[in-house]
């Protein structure tokens, strides 16, 4: 191991790099570059290792990060890497995250750096010093050797994997890449909570939790079901009280096979008894349990964890973990909080839930977003080439259309009935093309078998093309155990892939490929509007499923909006190109992310 610690030696060792591949790790005295600083930087390409202390060398690591910018530095976890290289003014530098390579094969994941060592190179990583004081002025040869070791296996990684790329491969893992900087600047700008609306909505989801447990208590004591938060008891409790043809249709779960607790489940039945024996109190409880489940649900998902999220800054915003293709799909997850669960406004219950209402622009300031609209059956369309489903996504409406079929008669979508019948039908046509069969369909839709064959029918009939692309999919995946995808990636599918995931799998590896390429050139965009003077105060603020979701002054509103919607209709002519575009892109500008 070659110790470094002045400025030449670095460039010396740069020099044999020669503008190639090289392995990099960093070890730094905080998670931010706002906290702390780069003490360590390991690096190896097989024939030469590195370790630079930047302690003894005048200005540190930010007097030396231009000299990374050229070559390629392969990384895990290129969003931590690249952060400090932009905090040094070297946002230019290419950080390769093998991470990446390995998900453009494979398909995506979450995993530590230690666990793919073991799975993928069969050996263990010592991770010891891992949280040891990198600050320490005297740092320890056993410190030394870890950091340095990082490098090494960070390179063996890559060698691994890359030996096992194809040109295609290559273009998937680019692509990841080249998400990072967008994912930064969406981190760093975090989205602002009001947080005395916010206080306030919490007060009212808990005057309504407590309005719908006492009416459950007035019906139900707490002999018969000691918990009203415990599935398990209300399921004995029902089973006990109810008809054994009753029983015998009510929906169960997969693991356990107890009754069904979900809220939809308790609603159908309540409306069933509704009609059955009006005014029963079995009515009012299931609906009243329903509903405290619902309210329940963002106490503690959407209510004082984000509150304490906001007061945890001092500038009041919520600031998420945005995980590239964490999902095996390829899809974005989100933590901490999890911005992509957010829920879009609820009838139901009114106000009361409207999360996205305490998420705001800051004074002076307008939020600005588009979202793809039906992206999923878009590019179904476009990948099974079937004109019919393509030609009403365009020009039409699938879901009205299949809607009609369910209920027998044209539905106006402008009527709360006829909206309620498109959202079913949205469920049916997913559940068709991810490859749901007449029986499951029945029980999500509560409908005979013959009638969900009749859906089935009609989808198969008018959609032939992106009906029986499951069937291609599946037969590749079988035959190869992978699916290629758009974006030249590939997802394992195992020894024995199923019918659901490879209808599912390449239509959402899709629609993430649109994303990415939209959040590559908006980031882009912008960059280039800022070196001019342009758009100087706006940010990329979030991404949540198919929308991208910029922070912008007032008078650059406007602009921002226009600039937004045709980054993102390029970038879904990157993946298909010469593809209709008309009624692509849905959105516009609010002062919260509710009134967009």
């Amino acid at each position: 191991m070659n110790l470094i610690t002045t400025k030449t030696a670095l460039a010396d060792y740069l020099s044999l790099v020669n503008d190639g591949m090289c392995a990099l790790d960093f070890e730094t005295t905080s998670l931010r570059p706002e906290d702390g600083k780069v003490r360590l930087v390991s690096l190896y390409n097989g024939a030469h290792g590195a370790l630079v202390d930047f302690d003894p060398i005048p200005g540190g690591f930010a007097a030396c990060a231009s000299m990374f910018q050229r070559g390629e530095w392969i990384v895990f976890n290129a969003g931590f890497e690249l952060r400090w290289f932009i905090a040094a003014g070297s946002p230019g530098v290419a950080c390769k995250d093998v991470g990446y390579l390995r998900r453009a094969i494979l398909g995506g994941g979450q995993y530590a750096l230690k666990q793919l060592i073991s799975w993928d190179l069969g050996r263990e990583m010592d991770k010891t010093e891992q949280a040891s004081d990198w600050a320490d002025p005297d740092l320890t040869d056993s410190q030394l050797e870890y950091a340095y070791n990082d490098a090494v296996e960070t390179w063996d990684l890559f060698q691994h994997w890359y030996g096992r790329a194809d040109q295609d491969h290559l273009l998937a893992w680019q692509m990841f890449d080249d998400m990072v900087p967008a994912v930064i600047e969406m981190e760093e700008a975090g989205m602002l909570l009001d947080t005395h609306r916010h206080d306030r909505l919490i007060g009212e989801w808990t005057r309504i939790q407590n309005s719908k447990l006492a009416a459950i208590n007035d019906i139900v004591t707490a002999q018969d079901v000691a918990n009203v938060r415990s599935d398990s008891q209300w399921s004995d409790y029902l089973a006990r009280l109810l008809d054994d043809n009753v029983i015998a249709s009510w929906p169960r779960t997969e693991k356990t096979g107890q009754l069904s607790m979900k809220g939809e489940v308790l609603r159908n039945a309540a409306a069933q008894f509704d009609v059955a024996y009006p005014g029963n109190p079995l009515t009012t409880l299931l609906d009243s349990l329903a509903d405290f489940k619902k309210v329940s649900k963002y106490l503690s998902s959407f209510g004082a964890s984000l509150l304490q999220k906001a007061h945890a800054s001092p500038d009041k915003r919520v600031r998420a973990r945005f995980n590239i293709a964490a999902a095996k799909t390829g899809r974005f997850s989100c933590a901490g909080p999890n911005l992509q669960q957010i829920p879009r406004d609820n009838e139901l219950l009114g106000e009361a839930t409207s999360v996205r209402s305490s998420f705001v622009a800051a004074e002076g300031r307008r939020l600005v977003s588009f979202d793809y609209s039906g992206i999923e059956l878009r590019v179904l369309a476009l990948l099974a080439e079937d004109d019919q489903l393509l030609t009403d996504m365009v020009e039409g409406d699938v879901h009205s259309e299949v809607a009609a079929v369910i209920a027998g008669h044209p539905i106006d979508k402008s009527t709360p009935e006829g909206k309620k019948a498109r959202t079913a039908a949205k469920g049916v046509s997913f559940g068709i093309i991810y490859g749901s069969g007449a029986s499951g369909l029945a029980v999500n839709m509560r409908t005979t078998v013959e009638k969900a064959e009749e859906y089935i029918d009609f989808w198969a009939t008018r959609y032939s093309n992106a009906f029986n692309y499951r069937h291609l999919m599946l037969a590749e995946a079988t035959k190869t155990r992978r699916i290629r995808c758009v974006d030249g990636g590939t997802i394992y599918m195992g020894k024995k892939p199923e019918l659901p995931q490879c209808a599912n799998y390449p239509v959402q590896r899709a629609a993430l490929s649109v994303m990415a390429r939209a959040l590559i050139r908006h980031k882009n965009t912008l960059d280039a509007c800022r070196l001019r003077g342009e758009q100087a105060h706006t940010k990329i603020i979030s991404t949540i499923h198919d929308a991208i979701i910029d922070e912008t002054l007032l008078a650059d509103a406007s602009s921002c909006l226009s600039l937004m919607e045709q980054d993102m209709t390029d970038a879904y002519l990157d993946i298909f190109p010469e593809a209709p575009t008309e009624r692509l892109v849905e959105g516009g500008v609010g002062t919260s992310w509710a009134n967009l």
